[in-house]
């Protein structure tokens, strides 16, 4: 008889964390969603039990994490919601739970990338879970689909054909999973492996790698044409960092997704151990871009793709 790990889930309403709780739950591991005050839960599927707490009050948090094996947070986090898991880490050694899943849904970064104000603080909660003993597993799936292909964070400008390449990224592979993909594989990790098989990993996901190259090859059979080329040096990059850091400039982030693809790094930060999803037809760069399948992302601040269309084109 199959065993299942119970879990518990903080961020059911984040646009990966719905998607999320309702794929694990239909793998039939017993689900917790762990919800703040005000949070709507009215579409959670039925099996899926909840708690609301105020996370910030740790007895009754430590409460609402009994039976639970796994505790995830799910979601693309914002700096709220990493500084939100540092009350998780408060509780947690007072608690049974077995595992700890923060949010990274991203790759792992080198020291330059942690030069990134909101990866750093990524990384201090992980050291800080360390350094209480918390047993942690964490998912790099490198870019989600939704993303990469709608708001051109990594140059790539579907609506209007352009592409922007970066350093060497016209010839290097990056990874790419759509939304689907990453639920099936926390659904196909988490549900029945048990905790202690997964403590202290890494795990990568990947679903499509592909070059800017390619990616153009079938931008240009979407559109008609080739798409529009725009290139920068890894040293502008380097350069725009510096100063988009000086300035407080969110495109600082921006600026290092494209480093990591263009200096070769960006599939490699998902490796060496990397999860396949049993039995799932994997998208296609066709599929997304000709076929209609590419799902739409969530709402971004304006102001942000207009910096980015300024800013990269």
């Amino acid at each position: 008889m199959q065993t299942y790990n119970r879990i518990a889930i903080y961020g059911h309403r984040s646009w990966a964390g719905a998607p999320f709780t309702k794929t694990i739950a239909a793998a039939g591991a017993p689900i917790k969603v762990i919800y703040r005050p005000g949070s709507d839960i009215s579409g959670l599927p039925a099996s899926v039990t909840s708690v609301q707490v105020d996370i910030d009050d740790e007895a009754a948090l430590i409460s609402a994490l009994e039976d639970v094996d796994i505790l995830m947070q799910v979601s693309c986090v914002g700096r709220d919601d990493i500084m939100r898991q540092q009350a998780f880490i408060n509780a947690l050694p007072q608690t049974k739970v077995r595992l700890f899943v923060p949010s990274n849904l991203g790759y792992r970064c080198d020291e330059s990338g942690r030069r990134i104000p909101m990866r750093k603080m990524k990384q201090d909660i992980e050291d800080a879970a360390d350094a209480r003993g918390i047993p942690l597993a964490i998912v790099v799936p490198g870019s989600f689909a939704e993303s990469t292909f709608s708001v051109g964070l990594l140059g790539i400008d579907i609506t209007n054909n352009r592409i922007a390449y970066t350093g060497d990224s016209a010839d290097q592979k990056i990874n790419i999973c759509t939304r689907k993909y990453v639920a099936a594989a926390y659904a196909s990790i988490f549900a029945t492996t048990t905790p202690e098989k997964l403590a202290g990993r890494t795990i990568g996901v990947s679903e499509i790698q592909v070059t800017g190259r390619e990616i153009a090859a079938v931008m240009a059979k979407r559109n008609g044409q080739g798409p529009t080329e725009f290139h920068h040096t890894l040293q502008e990059v380097e350069d725009n960092i510096d100063s988009c850091l000086k300035a407080k400039s969110p495109l600082a982030a921006i600026w290092d997704y494209r480093r990591v693809w263009g200096n070769g790094q960006h599939v490699e930060m998902i490796k060496p151990d990397v999860w396949e999803v049993p039995n799932y037809t994997k998208a296609t760069l066709e599929s997304l871009l000709l076929d209609g399948e590419l799902e739409p992302y969530k709402d971004v601040d304006p102001r942000l793709v207009a910096a980015v269309n300024s800013t990269f084109y």
